[in-house]
């Protein structure tokens, strides 16, 4: 078996990761690196921080999946056990050159992942990007948060969380986009979800976007992220609905909203200087939504768009913890895909 590093020399990037002491880290939501393989026979040695020295914590445990020659559905779907263990990610009885995507489909939120390395009976090769780039900056929503989940009533389970399904990834798939997903579960622009009427400011967007992966820091340092290694085409801003836990209708609290929403707009715009904007919000409640186009119309900016997306429908079912379903997510891809195709022509 030949042995191999996650480097860019053998494989492509996937989404924001870290590069360190050998071995490729990752814990954004679909992140991960993609190659071409020739052979019957690959597997990896992969590393999660997760543990397992309590029962509860296996509904924290990180997934991933493995899919070939961009099939919709993976080939595996397996959680990573705890410390640094080999798994297997392919075989096939025929020698054939394959097209290999591992993703990581939980949320940066609970776990960090490294591939340590991977070995193969024949070559990798890093594959080919694609033709478009797309970055979605969200919370829990856009992590896929409970979307595999049968009821609202379900406790949070990463088993049912799939990044790979949710309207970002739905989205750039359909546009043939390579895509970054930077989200986090409760997270906010102005104040994160807080279950009092005191606002939660410790850990909000504007302060991590910047990062290469926060959820790296332990491991190395924090690193920033390079904005001039992965231009987007689009980015999709999906925020505002754990705002809206603190804002609570008060309209003072609401002005103080539109002022840091306006802000972390700009300030994407600036580190994005050609990139469309579209500035979503809506599957959770809209209620920020207003502020949401004020802030739109107060940058003067041709690029940046606001779009209400619909709510979740009692008919079609919800997630675990209130959250949008498989098929709620699929209606939010299309209204923005059609958004999406009418701002650039694709």
């Amino acid at each position: 078996m030949n042995k191999f590093y996650a480097d860019d020399k053998h494989v492509r990037a996937l989404g924001r990761t870290i590069v360190h002491n050998s071995a490729r880290y990752l814990s954004w939501s679909c992140s991960g690196v993609e190659f071409v393989f020739k052979g019957t026979s690959l597997s990896a040695e992969l590393w999660t921080d997760w543990t397992f020295d309590e029962p509860w914590k296996e509904i924290f445990q990180p997934w991933a999946a493995v899919f070939v020659n961009g099939e919709p559905e993976p080939r595996k779907r397996f959680p990573v056990k705890e410390g640094t263990n080999s798994y297997v990610l392919y075989e096939s009885d025929t020698d054939e050159e394959v097209v290999i995507r591992f993703a990581k489909l939980s949320e940066a939120a609970f776990s960090k992942m490294g591939i340590v390395s991977i070995s193969a009976d024949g070559e990798i090769r890093p594959a080919e990007p694609k033709p478009r780039r797309m970055e979605f900056i969200g919370d829990s929503i856009t992590c896929g948060f409970g979307i595999e989940s049968k009821s609202a009533e379900d406790g949070f389970r990463t088993a049912e969380e799939n990044s790979d399904i949710t309207y970002a990834a739905l989205t750039a798939k359909t546009f043939g986009a390579d895509f970054n997903l930077i989200s986090w579960s409760t997270i906010g622009v102005w104040s994160s979800d807080t279950k009092d009427d005191t606002r939660n400011g410790g850990w909000i967007m504007p302060m991590i976007y910047d990062a290469a992966d926060v959820g790296i820091e332990g491991v190395t340092d924090r690193t920033s992220w390079d904005f001039g290694s992965f231009v987007p085409d689009v980015i999709v801003v999906n925020l505002g609905t754990n705002d809206a836990s603190y804002t609570k209708g008060i309209s003072e609290r609401q002005e103080e909203f539109f002022s840091a929403y306006r802000d972390f707009i700009a300030d994407v715009r600036k580190k994005n200087p050609n990139s469309y904007i579209v500035c979503a919000l809506g599957m959770m409640g809209a209620e920020l939504f207003p502020a949401i186009e004020k802030a739109v119309s107060d940058l003067s900016d041709g690029k940046i768009f606001a779009l209400e997306l619909d709510g979740q429908l009692e008919a079609d079912g919800t997630g675990s913890g209130g959250h949008p379903n498989a098929v709620t997510h699929k209606k939010a891809a299309e209204k923005l895909i059609g958004k999406i195709s009418e701002i650039t022509g694709w």
